[in-house]
């Protein structure tokens, strides 16, 4: 009888320690953030964006079909961990294009 609650009581125990690190994932996300800048060329390795208050980020997830002087609207929130040492890396949502560079050769 002993060893017909062991599996049981294994499992509940599986369901919280489960249930937990669920909780503590919530609790590590970060807030969307929606601003507008311009794609930049300071990025060795990520696509860089500087925005309207001056701040340059590093742009991950979808970002590469935007050249210099792209000016857009980028949503995401902060990685936790990132392989851009550029600047803060923002893990994009979503990029929109408001007005496209301009081009200089003539």
């Amino acid at each position: 009888m002993k060893n017909a609650s062991r599996p049981a009581i294994l499992k509940t125990g599986l369901l919280l320690a489960l249930m937990m690190t669920l909780a503590a994932c919530g609790s590590l996300q970060r807030d969307n953030m929606t601003l507008a800048g311009d794609i930049t060329d300071h990025g060795r390795e990520c696509v860089t964006f500087r925005a309207e208050d001056g701040t340059l980020y590093a742009l991950a997830n979808g970002a590469s079909r935007f050249r210099p002087g792209d000016k857009v609207r980028v949503t995401g929130h902060e990685a936790l961990m990132t392989t851009c040492p550029e600047a803060t890396t923002l893990i994009v949502d979503k990029i929109v294009l408001l007005t496209p560079a301009q081009d200089t050769a003539q």
